[in-house]
């Protein structure tokens, strides 16, 4: 255990309680907030650092911090989980490409556990991604009689070998009910506080706007009223830290 002064912390992610183990699930990207926000739940709180994790080609792993900023010893289970996607929602799998050490720890207050990501294999071409799913367990002394016990899930991204992808390459088409983001370069990108406007300058809602990645060769959406009765439309959104602008095709039935 080693004392730090200074974390990052994330929003629970991912939702409440339940498992991913033995699951080869399809979720929506929506919800995975990475904030830095601490996560309080009967006065036990959990500060994870990074909030993403990258192992280059050429490194062997990577290390992740957890730091319990409570007043009581917690308990956390940290997995990992390939990360796919497929039509455009999020696919989780188990994953035997990394090993993660420890993967069940008990962390005192004010202390932090270091947890080690590592490959099993050599680098090799083309970028790989996972999740890493950190559940902090519930506490029984904390659980009353009769209430079911809670969990705090977090989910942040692990990329191997983003560093050997080509970069991502976007192309935007406005659907008949939905707005399409198509990144044929091989890099997951980032995207957040995406706006789109009509060329007249109104605002135009979508179904579904919060922090999303799509991973090379993927295809995300989201969905958006009237589609192409709109007429031409212009976006604005932040990929990778970079402010984007775009005019999406009209593709159109």
């Amino acid at each position: 255990m080693i004392r730090r002064s200074l974390f990052f912390s994330l929003a629970a992610a991912l939702g409440i309680g339940g498992s991913l183990v033995g699951m080869a699930s399809t979720a929506s990207a929506q919800g995975q907030a990475e904030a830095a926000q601490i996560a309080d739940i009967g006065g036990a709180s959990l500060s994870i650092a990074p909030l993403r994790t990258e192992i280059d080609s050429g490194t062997s792993g990577a290390t992740v911090y957890l730091s319990n900023t409570s007043s009581r010893e917690i308990a956390v289970q940290s997995r990992l989980f390939a990360w796919n996607q497929a039509e455009g929602a999020d696919a989780y799998a188990p994953t035997n490409e990394l090993v993660l050490s420890p993967s069940i720890s008990m962390i005192p207050p004010g202390e932090t556990q270091i947890v080690r990501i590592l490959r099993k294999a050599g680098s090799s071409p083309g970028e790989k991604r996972f999740r890493l799913v950190v559940d902090q367990l519930p506490d029984p002394k904390s659980v009353k009689a009769g209430q079911a016990a809670t969990r705090i899930r977090f989910s942040l991204p692990v990329f191997v070998d983003r560093d050997t992808a080509t970069a991502p390459s976007f192309a935007w088409k406005l659907k008949d009910d939905r707005l399409e983001l198509a990144n044929s370069g091989g890099a997951t990108a980032r995207i957040v506080n995406l706006a789109v406007k009509t060329l007249g300058g109104e605002d135009v809602q979508l179904g579904e706007n919060s922090l999303r990645y799509v991973h090379g060769n993927s295809t995300i959406t989201w969905p958006i009223g009237r589609g192409c009765s709109l007429g031409a439309v212009k976006i604005v959104a932040q990929i990778d830290g970079q402010t984007v602008d775009a005019q999406p095709i009209a593709s159109c039935s």
